[in-house]
């Protein structure tokens, strides 16, 4: 007998608050036909129709817009159930769940996990690795608490907490043809690698740029800044990416740093989590071990 269970709630609310069937599943770490097939599950145990669909968009309909209501309150509800009685019994296996865009992902957070494991080494670690929407909108979603961004939000539903300052950097292979130094102008004579739309360190370097009056279309868009500086290392391309991400390859000699004359550009990696929200314990011991391990 099928029942209306937590789980699909927070699958429904998920595909609600993100409008997609496809983004709902990688912020659930399940796959797209079962996400699919919850929601039909649903809506058959209820006699109703939860999503208006087209080729381009889904929207909530009346009933859906009715069940998220309810939705929402049952999982925060059920949310703090858990953490009342995680207290009571200690021997509840703790569980964080992180989203983090690209950059600080891959290379900023490891290291700030495998402490926090060492000081917490029974807690179990669930890491979503995505752009900054991405991990806005699981934000927005309840998917995680806590998210760990290069970019600014579009929500103000959302508190901003910055913790450290990233370099972006201007780099190109480690050959004679790559120059040491480029005016701003002279950009435009060259061949990037950009990331993906939506991503933070396209965001911030699009808007630096345009601030200095160039507008650059990109040669080729790959959504790994790791996989950017191997293109690269091998090309005639150049590529703006954190300086987290290149320094080991200039280290050994595969990439060159090139200086724009009358440009820096800088961001904030910051956490953001959802305004008027408590946060389970574990999620506020990690933040504070993030702040305390980490210098602005």
């Amino acid at each position: 007998m099928e029942v209306l269970d937590y789980h699909k709630l927070k699958i429904f609310k998920t595909v609600a608050d993100t409008g997609s069937f496809s983004k709902a599943a990688q912020l659930l770490f399940l796959s797209q036909p079962t996400v699919t097939l919850q929601i039909k599950k649903i809506e058959n145990y209820l006699g109703v129709t939860l999503f208006k669909r087209d080729k381009k968009s889904i929207s909530l309909t009346e009933e859906g817009k009715i069940l998220y209501s309810y939705a929402s309150k049952i999982i925060e509800d059920y949310l703090l159930m858990e953490e009342n009685l995680s207290h009571i019994k200690e021997n509840i296996r703790k569980n964080l769940v992180l989203g983090a865009s690209t950059t600080v992902g891959e290379f900023f957070l490891p290291e700030i996990i495998s402490n926090f494991l060492k000081k917490i080494p029974d807690i179990k670690i669930h890491l979503f690795i995505g752009n900054s929407k991405e991990i806005e909108e699981g934000i927005l979603s309840k998917s995680f608490y806590i998210g760990v961004i290069e970019d600014e939000v579009s929500s103000n539903k959302l508190e901003v907490v910055g913790f450290f300052k990233d370099e972006i950097i201007l780099i190109g292979a480690n050959t004679d043809k790559t120059p040491e130094s480029v005016k701003i102008d002279d950009l435009k004579n060259f061949k990037f690698i950009f990331r993906e739309k939506g991503s933070g360190t396209r965001n911030v370097v699009e808007k630096a740029l345009k601030k200095s009056g160039i507008e650059i279309k990109p040669f080729m868009e790959v959504g790994s800044s790791k996989a950017i500086s191997k293109i690269v290392s091998g090309s005639d391309c150049l590529a703006f990416v954190s300086r987290l991400v290149a320094e080991d390859e200039i280290r050994y000699g595969k990439l060159k740093e090139i200086k724009i004359e009358g440009i820096k550009i800088n961001r904030n990696f910051s956490f953001i989590t959802q305004k008027n929200v408590r946060l389970p314990k574990v999620e506020r011991d990690f933040l504070q071990f993030l702040l305390n391990n980490t210098a602005f």
